[in-house]
């Protein structure tokens, strides 16, 4: 849920129409602070915390894993990148160049490693 949650919410940031410009006017402040899209990306924020402190709970859970629980969390929910790369990919329109890409497989292939 985290890696979805997060995706939803940078995607709906990620809209040129919200970040382009001066962002530290105050009529652009309360622009972005009306928009839709920035308050639904704030709630799938606040729900990405509450699936963080869950995984976290979790993996406190598992005795081999509790003494570094908000670590491990944390490298888990890099998993995240992943969700967040195919939905800015397909959202966004965004692309990733061949390191780009090499260094998230590396990112990935980590993971995994620490994981086992």
């Amino acid at each position: 849920m985290f890696s979805v949650f997060s995706a939803v919410s940078i995607v709906l940031l990620g809209n040129r129409e919200i970040i382009s410009g001066n962002l530290f006017t105050f009529s652009k402040i309360v622009s972005i602070l009306l928009d839709w899209r920035f308050i639904v990306s704030m709630i799938f924020a606040l729900l990405t915390r509450i699936a963080f402190m869950m995984t976290n709970n979790a993996v406190l859970e598992i005795p081999k894993l509790a003494q570094s629980s908000t670590t491990i969390t944390t490298f888990i929910t890099i998993i995240s990148l992943i969700f967040i790369s195919v939905a800015n990919y397909l959202f966004l329109e965004e692309r990733l160049s061949l390191m780009q890409l090499f260094g998230a497989v590396i990112i990935i292939i980590g993971t995994w490693i620490m994981l086992k």
